[in-house]
Formats: C-alpha cells, structure tokens, sequence
C-alpha cells in the first residue's frame, strides 16, 4: 500500500512538471528589433574582438534591390570595448580586409544565396571599407544585393570575417 502511495506521489509529481500545456513550454520566438541606436544586431570580428560589426539596415529599394548597411567599430582601448567590456589591448590600429566572395546574403525561404549587385560595366555597387581602422573609429559600409522576393520577410547576412545575422527582418 505504502509503495503506491509513493509511485503515485512520483505520477502526480512527473504530470505537474511535464504536463504543462505545450504552448507555454515552447521557446519565444527571437524578433530582431533595432537598438534605440538604430542597430539590429552586432558581431565580433573573427580575427579581433576589439572590432565590432553593426548591422544598420536591411531594406527594399527601388529597382528590385535589397540595400544593406553596416558599421564597423574598432573599440580597442575605450571603455566598454567594442564587445561592451572594458579593452585590455589599449588603442591598436585593426587591420580589415575581405573577398567579396564572402560578402552575401541568402533568402532561407527560397534556399538562394544573393551576390553583390554590379553596374553595366561590371562595377559592384558597394562601398565597402578595407585597411586599418584606428582606436575608436567606425566605417559606414553599404552594399546592394538583387531583392529575393516580397513572400521572404527574413534573411541572413554575411558580412565577410563575422559570424553570420541570421533571421534579420526586411523593411519595406
């Protein structure tokens, strides 16, 4: 008798733990907001986490066009880092280069991977720093890539040496 007290006490535990209501063990689903500051998302440099990678905009323009727009903030030496904590390397000059094989964004609804846009003559249109980058200076760099279509509402960044934005709403 005292033994089904027990499992019963056990059932009655595993149902109150594990028999909430799916809906409420669900994860929330993460929405990318941007920052009072206008960021929507940032991520470390893969060579140096003193350079920071600010993802400003991504949005539709005229002439079926998806504009992107993104900072880099080299935040060695200044209180709060480009990482939000304090730098130990003191100010340092951060050197950024990239392959433009590397700079792309892909469309998840449509599994399609989207280049930079060129002109007609070949010209990316794109204006993408590279070289040294001082002890808390910030590059503004833009770059347009052809629009996937208006029923894909979310892409993934790649800016070239960041992990990739991934999820990141297109405005309209």
């Amino acid at each position: 008798m005292r033994k089904q007290g027990i499992a019963g006490g056990i059932i009655a535990l595993a149902i109150a733990v594990f028999g909430t209501p799916a809906s409420s063990q669900q994860m929330p689903q993460q929405v990318a907001q941007a920052a009072p500051d206008g960021v929507i998302a940032s991520a470390q440099f893969s060579q140096d986490p003193d350079l920071r990678c600010d993802l400003l905009e991504v949005k539709r323009v005229s002439g079926g066009a998806l504009l992107v727009r993104w900072r880099l903030v080299n935040g060695a030496g200044q209180a709060g880092g480009a990482g939000g904590f304090a730098s130990t390397s003191g100010g340092k000059k951060i050197f950024y280069n990239f392959s433009w094989d590397q700079l792309f964004v892909i469309d998840p609804a449509e599994n399609k991977k989207y280049m930079v846009l060129t002109d007609s003559n070949n010209a990316r249109i794109a204006e993408v720093f590279e070289g040294d980058i001082a002890p808390g200076a910030q590059r503004i760099d833009w770059a347009k890539f052809p629009a996937p279509p208006t029923g894909s509402t979310k892409i993934s960044v790649t800016i070239p040496k960041f992990a990739p934005f991934e999820d990141v709403p297109v405005a309209q």
